[in-house]
């Protein structure tokens, strides 16, 4: 068989560079698309795995006042309240704090337990939740938890305690407590 002329082969050339060039718009949307699909698909996952987890409520400072402020955190463990619980009570991580993240909660309280009977769960904290601090820091404490365990726990109505003792508005002036609090 005899080789092609040298003008056949720039022929051919020619008319594979046409067909490359013609395509390029095709080829580069094409790639353009699997990449955008690609990032949904990133967000998509970052957005199911923060379903999947916790949302811990910290507090801020904002001029005078503390605003609380939600942070991801992962869930780890079966029980999704007695996570959060304990997220919560680790206080904010080190890159949190530099962003001005804190808690109102005392560093060292302890859960002490849960106990759950139907709709209802009892946490039962160490008195350090309660120690220190006035009206308002309690206040912004009984809210840190209350937004922590409202979306974890569901229809279940949460009660908490102190070392036992469920808390009351008596052990505090001027500081209305509601049970449940969720």
């Amino acid at each position: 068989m005899p080789f092609p002329s040298n003008s056949s082969r720039t022929t051919r050339k020619l008319f594979a560079m046409a067909i490359l060039i013609s395509l390029t718009p095709f080829l580069t949307i094409s790639c353009v698309t699997k990449q955008a699909d690609t990032s949904s698909n990133l967000e998509q996952a970052k957005k199911e795995k923060r379903k999947k987890g916790l949302t811990v409520w910290f507090v801020k400072e904002k001029g005078e006042e503390l605003e609380l402020v939600e942070v991801p955190r992962p869930k780890t463990g079966n029980d999704p309240v007695e996570a959060a619980v304990s997220e919560l009570l680790m206080g904010p991580d080190e890159e949190e704090s530099s962003k001005g993240i804190s808690s109102e909660i005392p560093r060292g309280t302890i859960l002490l337990g849960i106990e759950k009977d139907g709709e209802k769960i009892e946490l039962n904290l160490s008195k350090r939740f309660t120690a220190g601090g006035g009206p308002t820091s309690i206040q912004t404490r009984l809210d840190q938890l209350s937004k922590t365990v409202s979306r974890v726990a569901g229809d279940s109505k949460v009660y908490l305690s102190v070392e036992g003792e469920r808390l009351s508005a008596n052990q505090f002036d001027g500081l209305e407590i509601k049970q449940p609090i969720n």
